[in-house]
């Protein structure tokens, strides 16, 4: 399973000419971009990273976002990933966003804690999807509560189980998954959640770490008393041959370590916060010093070859320390992958 979808690593290495025109001409076009449609959330998740942002009412604006659609297009945008900084389903306008970026034969995936699935995304934009990915952080109704703040779990679950009966009527392509937060508040209920999941067939449950980023204000993780990987033997053996429980072994164990000194992956992966700034990351959403520009002002390629991104672009690969950055970014396991190729640590590379 880790091998069919590859959660705990990346897939740089089957973009190899966009990887051939960094290495030789130093800069790129991304491939995948992070959208937050929204900076609003209907939950509040007790590990939220994003807590610190208040939460604020902003949402992208419909024309000019899908003016900017065009633009990704044309810059060679290969796959735009719905999340971001609050729920993507509170956006009015987000079946139209989807279906319009699965028209510029752009891949498109979601993150959503779901409770919003069926009364915001049509049927064909749910088709529409390489993968609709539920946040599910409790493994029955009293965990959920606990961990997201909102008593709708059973509506949620719904919710999952007409996503897959919509994907049997119709032989949609679309994966469907759910991540789970394992946190020592949520780790009791997680062999309840794989028996309901299991159950519904849906294609795999993906079981991550709490990862603390820079302003994070409201949850401290004080980590587990028991052996993780016998636990996680335990729970994967509770797969099937179509549904799967997938820990991220990787992401548990290299939790915070990095082998690189600089940060390359922002070449290949961006973020539009839902103000409409294009920025290196999440983790430093609101950040004045690494957002390249505001898609209001200027087109997707002013922003990307203007001065500011320039300038950032040096920070991140010549200056940032790397280890005061949040563990587990987004970027990090392309960053190990490109720092070894400008940087290799064996010898002799050229007797292949």
């Amino acid at each position: 399973m880790e091998n069919k979808y590859n959660l705990d690593s990346h897939k740089l290495h089957y973009h190899y000419e966009r990887v051939c025109e960094f290495l030789t001409k130093g800069d790129c076009y991304p491939i995948y971009m992070e959208v937050s449609p929204v900076g609003s959330c209907n939950h509040r998740c007790v590990f939220c990273a994003y807590d610190y942002i208040g939460y604020p009412n902003r949402k992208l604006e419909k024309k000019r976002f899908l003016e900017f659609l065009d633009e990704c297009k044309e810059v060679g945008i290969k796959s735009m990933l719905y999340a971001g900084e609050g729920e993507p389903l509170m956006h009015p306008d987000i079946d139209s966003f989807v279906l319009k970026t699965k028209s510029l034969d752009i891949d498109v995936g979601m993150f959503t804690n779901g409770e919003l699935v069926v009364k915001r995304l049509s049927d064909e934009a749910i088709g529409a999807f390489t993968f609709l990915r539920f946040s599910i952080n409790g493994g029955d109704k009293e965990s959920y509560k606990k961990i997201h703040k909102k008593d709708v779990f059973e509506k949620v679950i719904d919710n999952v189980r007409y996503v897959k009966n919509l994907k049997n009527k119709n032989n949609l392509k679309t994966t469907i998954g759910v991540q789970f937060v394992l946190l020592p508040e949520n780790i009791n209920s997680i062999k309840n959640l794989i028996s309901i999941l299991r159950d519904i067939d849906i294609d795999y449950l993906s079981i991550k770490p709490f990862v603390l980023q820079n302003e994070q204000q409201g949850y401290r993780y004080n980590g587990f008393d028991i052996d993780l990987k016998e636990f996680f033997k335990e729970l994967e053996s509770m797969s099937t041959e179509t549904f799967k429980v997938v820990a991220r072994v990787n992401a548990f164990e290299k939790y915070g370590k990095r082998n690189y000194k600089h940060c390359y992956g922002c070449n290949f992966i961006t973020i539009l916060d839902s103000r409409g700034n294009l920025i290196t990351c999440l983790p430093y959403l609101g950040d004045e010093n690494f957002m390249y520009g505001n898609i209001y002002i200027n087109s997707f390629k002013e922003i990307w070859n203007g001065d500011k991104r320039k300038k950032i672009k040096y920070k991140l690969e010549n200056t940032l320390n790397v280890k005061q950055c949040p563990p587990n970014c987004r970027p990090n396991a392309i960053n190990e992958y490109l720092f070894e190729l400008k940087h290799p640590s064996v010898e002799h590379i050229n007797f292949i």
